[in-house]
């Protein structure tokens, strides 16, 4: 992955990370929602850099 690129998913992912929370589950009375999909955003991204780098170090 390119470093721009690296760098626009970095942000895409920091204000997904953000505006769910606090904008569309702000409505909650519960803090259990956003920890839900703070767990689950926590392992999207683990599974995205296992998939990422699966093949490192293997030669081609």
């Amino acid at each position: 992955m390119k470093g721009s690129s690296f760098f626009v998913l970095a942000v895409i992912l920091a204000a997904v990370d953000i505006l769910v929370p606090y904008l569309w589950l702000a409505d909650r009375s519960s803090f259990a929602a956003s920890f839900l999909f703070w767990c689950f955003l926590t392992l999207a991204v683990i599974v995205g850099a296992w998939i990422h780098t699966r093949n490192w170090g293997k030669n081609p």
